[in-house]
């Protein structure tokens, strides 16, 4: 159901923060794979390993985005922090388009009004695995290209 890549995990305690919540989805059984992009740390990438992420270049897994095992991907920037519903929201949300692949931004319950009121970009995208791979050739391997040409609307409350 859903792939997880993870940008830029620079710092273990920051990506360990972000894994954290995606193990109900494991557990849920709605997260196929989780992909830790570009980790260039030695301890980023022991802690990617030992929760059993793959390790894998932003230019490789846009090149390759159709492969992907999940059919809708979600992008989070390592510290980031997924509202606690996130599951249910993201299973309503990708029932609901059924494919039609728009994509939406869950909000970081961490962003501030300041944030909220002027629009700053914080929070996972959720995009169907087919959308991503029809804008990846246009991200050239940069992630924020690939987001800004997605074009992320709100998610809102109930998914």
């Amino acid at each position: 159901m859903l792939t997880v890549l993870i940008h830029g995990a620079d710092d273990p305690a920051l990506l360990a923060q972000t894994l954290a919540p995606l193990v109900a989805g494991a557990v849920e059984g709605v997260l196929r794979d989780v992909v830790v992009l570009d980790a260039q740390a030695d301890d980023v990438r022991r802690v990617a390993d030992h929760a059993g992420c793959r390790l894998d270049g932003i230019e490789e897994v846009l090149a390759g985005a159709g492969t992907l095992k999940g059919d809708w991907i979600l992008l989070v920037r390592a510290g980031e922090r997924l509202p606690d519903n996130w599951i249910d929201r993201v299973m309503r949300y990708a029932g609901g388009l059924s494919g039609k692949g728009e994509a939406a931004r869950l909000p970081d319950p961490e962003a501030g009004v300041f944030d909220r009121l002027f629009g700053r970009s914080g929070g996972a995208v959720l995009v169907s695995k087919a959308a991503l791979a029809a804008k990846a050739p246009s991200a050239a391997g940069r992630i924020d290209r690939l987001l800004r040409s997605l074009r992320p609307r709100p998610m809102r409350r109930g998914g």
